[in-house]
């Protein structure tokens, strides 16, 4: 399978994403937190808690002689950012494209080259999970798996995403 996603069919601008990249892009979600009505203040509290920790973890290493580099300090704060399963609201990209007015809905061509059929106002509240473990999914599962915003098929996602044409 491909490591791309289209969106393509009824839209101003045809784009091509690289769900791989985005494991640095600040709008990722952590699944976890995904589903969760609050998940911005999730999110809030869990920089709060995390600055904290790196204060408290900084004065621990400054109590003893050796005390890293900002830049292994870096690292370390950025491997952990990257550990666990991410979503991408397609909504975002969706917006983007400029779906026609007459647009209704959204083909998912997926792995085996099924094909699912979802209306447009339901692929704005999907998901792309694109990491599992802070890694991208690749091969036949991927690059991204489909969720619906209403967490119907949070247990048995749509795999192997690769273009999503607009009808």
């Amino acid at each position: 399978m491909a490591d791309i996603i289209t969106i393509q069919g009824k839209v101003k601008y045809p784009i091509t994403l690289d769900p791989g990249v985005w494991i640095f892009d600040d709008r990722k979600i952590p699944l976890d937190n995904a589903f969760a009505k609050q998940a911005e203040q999730l999110n809030k509290k869990d920089q709060v808690a995390e600055r904290s920790l790196s204060r408290q973890w900084e004065r621990e290493l400054q109590d003893r002689a050796s005390v890293p580099s900002i830049q292994s300090e870096q690292l370390f704060v950025e491997k952990k950012q990257i550990q666990g399963d991410y979503v991408m609201p397609l909504n975002i990209f969706l917006r983007n494209a400029e779906p026609d007015s007459d647009a209704a809905r959204v083909v998912i061509h997926h792995a085996s080259r099924q094909q699912t059929i979802i209306p447009l106002r339901q692929a704005k509240d999907a998901l792309l999970l694109f990491a599992q473990d802070g890694k991208p999914i690749r091969g036949e599962e991927g690059p991204a798996y489909l969720l619906f915003g209403d967490e119907s098929n949070r247990d048995n996602p749509i795999k192997g995403v690769y273009k999503l044409e607009v009808m």
